[in-house]
C-alpha cells in the first residue's frame, strides 16, 4: 500500500510538472551476460538487463520531484518497481525534503551527539522520511526530522560569539523523550562547547553532560579535547565516562591527525578503563585531487598519494574483553605512466584474540558470480588489494585487479532472524580461511555516456578444519551500459 501511494504521488507530481514546469526524462540501461567457466558448468550463461527510468519534474526554486522506475528486461515476469525517489519543496519560510527507496541524506545531531540521527538517514522499508528546515522568520534555526516511528527536533540561535540550541528525540512507539541543550562560545582562536541532556523514559540515572574545546594554534595546527559523562540508564547497566585529546596538522600536501581516548564505566570495579590511541597521515604530491577523493578516484591523479593509519585499544580485562585490539590500514596510489597507467594498493589488518565481528561472502556454488554474506567472529584478518588502470587509447581501458584475504579462528555469528540462506552457515567454524580473487576487465567507450566491456574473474576460498574444504568460482562477463 505504501509503495502504491508513493508511486501515485510521484506520477501525479510528474504529470503536474509536465503541464506547468520543466520536466525531464533520463535513466540508465545495462545488458549483462554472465558465462560460467567452471569445469562442471562451463558454457552455461545467464542474462540480466536492468533498466532504470528516472522521471524528474520541477518548478525552479519552488519544488522538484525525482523517481527511479526499475525493471529487468531479461526477466520473463517483468514488474516495474519504484527505486530511489525524493521530493523537495522550497519556500521563503521553509524547505521540506521527502525521500525513500535507497536515498540517503546526511545525518544531523547536537555538538556532542547526545541527540543525533543515524550518520546516513534512509527511509524504512516501503516508507518515507521527512525533513523540514526553517529559520522561523529569522528568530531561530529549526529542523524537524521524521519517519513513522521516530521524531527529531533541533533548534539553534546564533547570538554574536555565542550559539545556543536544543534538541529532542521521541520514539513514537514508547514513552519518554530524550532531550539536550547546548551552547557554543567562540573566544579568539578557541571554541568552547557545552551540552547536557536527559532521557525522561528513565526515572533516575538518566543524565548526560559534557564539553569540548578546539583551539587553533596556527594555520596548520588545531588542538582538541572532549569529555562526556553518561549515566548508567543512558549507556545501559554501567554508564560511561569518556575523555579524549587530539590534534590535527594540515598543510596543502600533508595531513596528520591523532587522538587518545579513555573510556570507562562509572561503577563497575572489576573492569579497567580502555585507552585507544589512533593516528593517521595522508600525503599527496599536488593539489589536483582533494584529500577525500585521492583513492576513490585514483585514476585521475597526476602525482602520488599515500595514507597510513594505526590504532591500538587496551582491554577491559573482564568477561570476553581480555586482549587488546590492533588495527592498521595502508593505502597508496599514483600515476605510473602519465595519462596512461595508474596503480592502487591497499592493506588492512585487525587483530583481537577475544574475536571481533566481520562479514564474509561465501561463494554460492554452482551459480556464477553469486555469494552469501555471513557475519563471522574472527581473531584477526589481513586483507590485500591491488588494482591498475591502463588507458590504451582515449576509448579503451584495461583494469587488472587482485584481492587476497586471510582470517583465523573463524566462527559463524548468525542471528535468529537471518535469511534461510545465511542460516545454512550457522554451525560453520574453521581454524583459518583465505580467499583469492583475480580479475581483468577491458572497457570501450562508445561515447561519454555509453560503454561496452568484457571481464574475467576467478575466485577461490580455502578452509582449514572446517566442514567446507574449498569453494571455487570463475566466470566471464560481457556487458553494454548507457545513461541518458
Amino acid at each position: 500500500m505504501k509503495k502504491a501511494l508513493v508511486m501515485t504521488l510521484i506520477m501525479v507530481l510528474a504529470v503536474a510538472g509536465i503541464a506547468s514546469a520543466e520536466a525531464k526524462l533520463g535513466g540508465s540501461f545495462k545488458v549483462e551476460y554472465v558465462v560460467d567457466t567452471d569445469k562442471d558448468n562451463a558454457g552455461k550463461g545467464s542474462a540480466e538487463a536492468p533498466l532504470t527510468l528516472t522521471v524528474t519534474a520541477e518548478e525552479e526554486g519552488v519544488w522538484s520531484v525525482s523517481a527511479d522506475l526499475e525493471a529487468d528486461a531479461a526477466d520473463g515476469d517483468t514488474t516495474v518497481e519504484v527505486g530511489d525517489w525524493s521530493m523537495n519543496l522550497t519556500d521563503d519560510l521553509f524547505v521540506a525534503d521527502l525521500w525513500g527507496g535507497g536515498v540517503e541524506k546526511d545525518g544531523i545531531g547536537t555538538p556532542l551527539d547526545f541527540v543525533a540521527t543515524e550518520d546516513d538517514v534512509a527511509a524504512g522499508p516501503e516508507g518515507a522520511h521527512l525533513r523540514v528546515t526553517s529559520d522561523v522568520l529569522g528568530y531561530v534555526d529549526l529542523t524537524l526530522d521524521y519517519d513513522p516511528d521516530e521524531l527529531f527536533v533541533f533548534a539553534s540561535k546564533a547570538l554574536n560569539d555565542i550559539t545556543v540550541g536544543g534538541a529532542i528525540q521521541k520514539d513514537l512507539t514508547t514513552e519518554g523523550v530524550l532531550a539536550a541543550v547546548h551552547g557554543e562560545y567562540v573566544f579568539g582562536a578557541a571554541t568552547l562547547t557545552g551540552e547536557v541532556g536527559m532521557d525522561t523514559a528513565e526515572e533516575d540515572e538518566n543524565f548526560m553532560g559534557g564539553g569540548k574545546v578546539s583551539y587553533k594554534l596556527n594555520d596548520q595546527i588545531t588542538l582538541k579535547g572532549k569529555a562526556t559523562y553518561k549515566a548508567k540508564n543512558i549507556v545501559k547497566d554501567y554508564g560511561e565516562l569518556l575523555l579524549e585529546a587530539g590534534a590535527d596538522y594540515v598543510e596543502d600536501l600533508f595531513k596528520v591527525t591523532g587522538t587518545v581516548t579513555m573510556t570507562d564505566d562509572l561503577d563497575y570495579d572489576d573492569t579497567k578503563a580502555t585507552y585507544k590511541i589512533k593516528a593517521n597521515v595522508t600525503y599527496r604530491t599536488n593539489e589536483d585531487v582533494a584529500f577525500g577523493d585521492l583513492f576513490d578516484d585514483y585514476d585521475t591523479l597526476t602525482g602520488y598519494a599515500a595514507f597510513a593509519e594505526a590504532a591500538y585499544t587496551t582491554a577491559k580485562d573482564f568477561g570476553d574483553d581480555l586482549e587488546p585490539v590492533m588495527e592498521a590500514t595502508l593505502k597508496g596510489a599514483g600515476v605510473a605512466v602519465p595519462d596512461m597507467v595508474w596503480v592502487y594498493g591497499e592493506l588492512k589488518y585487525k587483530s583481537d584474540e577475544d574475536t571481533f565481528k566481520d562479514d564474509f561472502k561465501f561463494i554460492d556454488e554452482p551459480t556464477p558470480d553469486a555469494t552469501v554474506k555471513v557475519p563471522l567472529k574472527v581473531e584477526n584478518y589481513l586483507k590485500l588489494k591491488a588494482e591498475g588502470t591502463v588507458r590504451l587509447t582515449d576509448k579503451v581501458k584495461v583494469i587488472p585487479a587482485i584481492k587476497y584475504g586471510q582470517w583465523t579462528t573463524v566462527k559463524a555469528n548468525v542471528a535468529d532472524d537471518a535469511k534461510e540462506e545465511v542460516k545454512n552457515y550457522a554451525a560453520f567454524t574453521a581454524e583459518d580461511q583465505n580467499e583469492l580473487d583475480l580479475s581483468a576487465a577491458m572497457t570501450y567507450d562508445l561515447s561519454d555516456s555509453s560503454e561496452v566491456g568484457v571481464s574475467y574473474t576467478y575466485r577461490t576460498q580455502k578452509f582449514t578444519e572446517a566442514s567446507i574444504e574449498q569453494l571455487d568460482d570463475s566466470f566471464a562477463k560481457v556487458y553494454f551500459k548507457t545513461s541518458f
